[in-house]
């Protein structure tokens, strides 16, 4: 199969790979040869997606018509199917199989892809692009955008750091653009678009460029040519994993375009925006940030989780992903503010003998953000110099904040205060597992008290009972204490220490925040703790 001539920069651009084990719910995307070739999109270096998570699409591909008004968000992706409709095949009856058996993979998944799904399919229609590359996050991470595998590939598209550098994500200890959903999905969406083109507009192929490298694929081509065999993607000699990525990915798209048929259960995401980026222009503690738009800071977290400490990065970007409905509280609130909200620091005299990685282990910060905050552009520090060291306000004494509403979970509802009723009302989009966290119950008690299943499909006006009964507690051995709990910060606090406080290892610790068992934690981080779970989910 001859390519055209984008194939010649490929030779000398970062070749990039997606490896994905969807059992596993984690993958890959990483680098399988060197940098280099400015032509390239692939090989530029994109500078400065951090700064903003959209970039400027050009004009003129087609949106689906006014006129046509979409049931939901599935309905709209499934008008925009481009090449899955038509294929079927053995390995994609294989996959249908296993998704169908393993539904709960694809409601979890579907919960997760909320807050995103409406942007995603957005911008693929903005790019002329088909719309079932808006599933490959399923694929790849299950679309959790804190995902991790092996070689630092990280994010809901399986990112590897090299690569995700020369695609213009900034990444450093404040900051990482494989974890912000919107800005991976157009670093993810502009090599697929590369792809596309270097495979002769051939999305299969594409894909599983995207999959094992654009190397690999071409080396698979070339030897189908050589011995007079076709070079479609059903036809090359692939890595099982490849192998079955397409299909998993086709049978996705089925499942989704006749889920009704396939009796498969995806969440209610209505065909409307949820969430919209606010620009702050400058450095804003998230804390406060929830406080001012009447958020639970937990909730702020989920919908930005690029952001990797307690505060937005000091050089951008400085913006923030809000729920739609809290947008105006928020300006109006930062407009309000008797003064502009400033991350706190501390002021440090630096003693002999002090070095900057000593003084980051004292007050659990990094040298990079040491030197950030102080303008050093190397590691020399004096006896007798002043360092301002950054902290989270609510290590020391909090800033007021606004009373406003609060919030929890990606729907953004209510958290109902200790003295409401007693019954709750079923949404749109709800789960038992959103239900319990709002009022702070087990799922497992949330099942008993109302004499259903886990699994069980709750429907839009169901009364449930949310006051906890403690002869079901006791029952179902199930203590409260199981229920998802928020831990914030102290100075002198560490995974272990914190771990053996509340009877868990610290691989748990790590594994329910996304973050490594070695990794640092600060002042004012809000950590998501289950005391209760014996082992991890």
């Amino acid at each position: 199969m001859p390519l055209n001539k984008l194939s010649l920069a490929i030779a000398t651009t970062v070749f990039l790979s997606a490896c994905s084990t969807i059992d596993q719910g984690s993958g890959s995307f990483s680098d399988d040869s060197t940098l280099g070739g400015s032509d390239s999109v692939i090989g530029r270096v994109i500078a400065n997606r951090g700064a903003a998570a959209r970039v400027q699409i050009p004009s003129g591909e087609a949106l689906p018509s006014d006129e046509i008004a979409f049931q939901d968000i599935w309905a709209r992706l499934s008008h925009g199917f481009q090449f899955s409709t038509d294929l079927d095949n053995r390995q994609i009856q294989e996959q249908l199989a296993f998704y169908q058996k393993n539904s709960n993979l694809l409601r979890v998944s579907t919960e997760r892809a909320e807050p995103f799904m409406f942007e995603i399919a957005e911008a693929l229609e903005r790019r002329g692009m088909p719309a079932e590359l808006a599933l490959l996050p399923i694929v790849e991470s299950a679309f959790n955008p804190n995902a991790a595998a092996p070689g630092n590939v990280v994010g809901m598209w399986q990112i590897q750091g090299a690569t995700a550098r020369s695609l213009g994500l900034k990444q450093d200890w404040w900051y990482d653009g494989r974890r912000d959903p919107l800005a991976s999905t157009e670093a993810a969406l502009d090599y697929l678009a590369a792809l596309h083109e270097t495979f002769n507009r051939d999305w299969l192929l594409a894909l599983a460029a995207y999959n094992a490298g654009p190397g690999n694929i071409q080396k698979a081509i070339d030897r189908n040519i050589s011995r007079d065999r076709p070079t479609d993607f059903w036809s090359l000699n692939l890595p099982s994993v490849t192998k079955e990525y397409i299909p998993k990915l086709i049978a996705l798209s089925h499942l989704v375009a006749a889920r009704d048929h396939f009796g498969v259960e995806l969440a209610d995401i209505k065909n409307e925006r949820v969430v919209e980026m606010v620009e702050i222009g400058y450095q804003m503690d998230l804390q406060f940030a929830a406080g001012l738009a009447g958020l639970d800071p937990v909730e702020l977290y989920q919908l930005n989780p690029g952001f990797r400490q307690w505060a937005t990065h000091p050089d951008g970007p400085h913006s923030l992903l809000l729920p739609v409905e809290r947008k105006e509280a928020f300006l109006s609130a930062l407009a309000s503010a008797p003064e502009r909200p400033q991350v706190t620091w501390d002021r440090y005299v630096v003693q002999r003998g002090d070095s900057l990685s000593k003084i980051a282990r004292q007050f659990g910060t990094d040298v990079s953000a040491l030197q950030q905050a102080n303008g050093l552009d190397g590691s020399r520090i004096i006896a007798g110099e002043s360092l301002l060291i950054p902290r989270a306000y609510t290590a020391g004494t909090p800033l007021p904040i606004p009373d406003a509403p609060q919030y929890a979970g990606s729907s953004s509802r209510p958290v109902a205060p200790p003295d409401s009723s007693p019954q709750y009302t079923v949404r749109s989009g709800d789960t038992l597992w959103r239900i319990a966290e709002r009022y702070n119950l087990s799922v497992n008690t949330l099942a008993q008290m109302n004499g259903i299943s886990l699994d069980a499909i709750l429907k839009p006006g169901q009364v449930l009972q949310v006051k906890a009964d403690t002869a079901i507690v006791q029952a179902g051995g199930t203590p409260e204490a199981s229920a998802p709990q928020i831990y914030t910060v102290k100075a002198g606090d560490s995974l272990s220490r914190i771990a053996r406080e509340f009877g868990v290892a610290v691989a748990e610790l790590a594994a329910w925040n996304g973050i490594g068992a070695g990794d640092l934690i600060h002042p004012g981080q809000a950590l998501m703790l289950h005391p209760g779970l014996d082992k991890l989910n």
